[in-house]
């Protein structure tokens, strides 16, 4: 794929052993000539996630100023092969920084760096450490140690309010979970033990508002290290905003293209086009490979078993600003488990998201975005072009509202939404698509009432009553009220929910299942309740029709917990096989 803009090529691939593959992208100025070359090392766990876009602007930026860039993901990790308890993580997260190395020195550059974030930062020391071919590396706030990171993840895991999913011998960080053996090896590795001079010049950032690390100080005394400041790191960690630091992504790119001042070689990206990433039960194999799709260029990978049947194609379908592989990796998970299963299985990245092209006017890296009505029907198009409706989505989140947008305008075979989200406050732009999904308050309660509460906030409690004005903007207050109220009975709320709100959730699934799609709900207990106040009746209704099947689990929003995410998945791939693999076929529509 060719960014226009930035005069670069980027190229998807997978390389390192044919057994593990890793995957990754090779960006390269656009004339096919570099000075030098940087392999980028991300973060783990939702850190990761926090910064692959702004991984992909720095890329991109460093290829037009005429670099070779390798961005990867580690084994067991992203779209690589592998699993999160896998033995020897570490040994294979460090051999993947080594094969991502070799794959920028076998496209040909005349000098190699190594630049990472975080923990990327110290993998990417270690790296440099162990090998004497690196002449320029850039620590973006290195963790100084795995010890320290760990510390860090097991305290973000107990703020989150969440100390079952932590047992005594693991850590069950945002995302990612780090077993026992794991633990121990990361532990031992710290950049304050390395021996040797890193690198022939090395760049450290740290944030404005933290102190230089004095072990680290201690480490590079002597040698070649230029200090400089890491801005917008808080906003870019930020799991809802994920904002690029642009001003430290320029920094770091003109630092980089500073520090190769050889002249430009031929340069060319070396890898393979698909992967072999599993084996069904017969021992066909499952490949994957990636695919651009739509007028926009929507990036996505298609995961293929061996097919045959009636089987319709499988699109997930992303929450937000994540990229394709989902909250926590859950959809790479998924898609592996279906195509053992024989299912064709697509990913993808939104508009104006992970790897995926921009569409005209539209705002990058935006959550929630308008765009994503048409991102989603493109795909499906692109998929099945012969039947659009020969597709079976699942979405979580908002992502999940969208599937719900699909099954009202296209009627797919089915749907599996996890914990949906019909209520925003993002304002739809001019000329958008019509969201018919979309719950919110009745026009009379969103315009009178959230002036009034914002009279209350100048004079009592400002921050609760800004909240609730929010939640009436929205949409959200009667569970909001309800979670303070418990008193107030169901038959209270289903006149409420009638005279204040517009198009709530369940009209919507109400709508589906009269269509005929198959729909598979599921649900934790907070967002059960946001969907179920005022509605409860509506709901056990609904899971009296053959096609309608909702599941309510001990489940955080986010699905970060190793134990909730598998229980889940398991829930949606044997529907899915069930309803869709020479099963029951989907029911027709009521008016049919």
């Amino acid at each position: 794929m060719r960014d226009e803009g930035a005069s670069t090529v980027a190229t998807p691939l997978w390389f390192g052993p044919e057994d593990r593959p890793l995957f990754g992208w090779v960006h390269l100025p656009a004339e096919g000539e570099a000075r030098g070359g940087v392999v980028l090392c991300q973060s783990l766990a939702l850190e990761a996630l926090c910064v692959y876009f702004s991984f992909r602007v720095l890329a991109d930026r460093l290829a037009s100023l005429g670099l070779a860039v390798v961005r990867f993901d580690y084994d067991g990790t992203g779209d690589s092969f592998g699993g999160e308890t896998d033995p020897d993580r570490l040994d294979h997260w460090l051999a993947s920084v080594t094969a991502a190395t070799d794959l920028l020195a076998a496209t040909g550059v005349p000098s190699l760096g190594l630049a990472g974030i975080r923990m990327g930062g110290l993998f990417a020391a270690h790296e440099a450490a162990r090998r004497d071919d690196v002449d320029v590396l850039a620590l973006w706030d290195p963790c100084i140690s795995g010890r320290a990171f760990l510390r860090e993840q097991k305290f973000l895991r107990h703020m989150s309010g969440d100390s079952a999913a932590v047992a005594d011998d693991a850590i069950e960080a945002p995302g990612l979970r780090f077993e026992a053996a794991t633990i121990k090896a990361l532990s031992d590795l710290d950049i304050t033990r390395m021996e040797g001079t890193l690198a022939r010049r090395t760049l450290v950032l740290v944030p404005p508002d933290v102190s230089r690390p004095a072990g680290l100080e201690r480490r590079m005394a002597g040698e070649p290290v230029e200090w400089q400041e890491a801005t917008g790191e808080e906003a870019l960690l930020d799991s809802q905003r994920q904002d690029p630091p642009y001003e430290t992504i320029e920094r770091v790119a003109g630092w980089l293209s500073d520090a190769f001042d050889g002249p430009a070689v031929p340069v060319t990206a070396p890898g393979r086009s698909s992967a072999t990433v599993g084996v069904t039960a017969g021992g066909d194999p499952v490949v994957e490979h990636p695919v651009e799709l739509g007028p926009v260029d929507l990036f996505g990978i298609l995961t293929e078993g061996p097919g045959g049947g009636d089987r319709p194609v499988v699109v997930l379908v992303n929450e937000g600003g994540t990229h394709h592989i989902g909250q926590a990796r859950m959809w790479v998970d998924l898609a592996r488990q279906l195509g053992t299963d024989g299912f064709r299985v697509l990913r993808f990245d939104l508009s104006g998201n992970g790897d995926s092209g921009i569409r005209p006017g539209q705002i990058a890296h935006v959550a929630r975005a308008a765009e994503a009505i048409d991102d989603v029907a493109d795909v499906v198009r692109a998929v099945a072009p012969e039947d659009p409706g020969d597709v079976v989505l699942v979405g979580f989140c908002s992502g999940a509202y969208q599937c719900v947008e699909q099954a009202l305008a296209h009627r797919p075979r089915g749907i599996c939404i996890i914990n949906p989200s019909f209520a925003f406050g993002q304002q739809d732009p001019p000329g958008s698509p019509l969201r018919p999904a979309r719950q919110t308050s009745r026009p009379w309660l969103a315009h009178t009432v959230p002036p009034m509460l914002r009279w209350v906030a100048r004079h009592r409690s400002p921050v609760e009553a800004s909240r609730m004005a929010r939640a009436v903007e929205m949409g959200t207050w009667p569970p909001a009220v309800a979670t303070r109220r418990p008193e107030i009975p169901e038959s209270v709320w289903r006149w409420v929910v009638r005279l204040g709100i517009d198009n709530p959730g369940v009209t919507s699934l109400e709508r589906i299942a009269d269509g005929g799609t198959d729909t598979l709900l599921i649900a934790g207990a907070g967002d059960y309740q946001h969907l179920a106040v005022g509605a409860e009746q509506r709901i056990r209704a609904l899971e009296q029709r053959p096609n309608f099947e909702l599941v309510r689990l001990d489940l955080e929003h986010a699905s970060w917990a190793l134990a909730q995410r598998h229980h889940m998945l398991d829930i949606i791939r044997d529907h899915v096989v069930d309803t869709f693999d020479g099963g029951r076929p989907s029911t027709p529509p009521v008016d049919a």
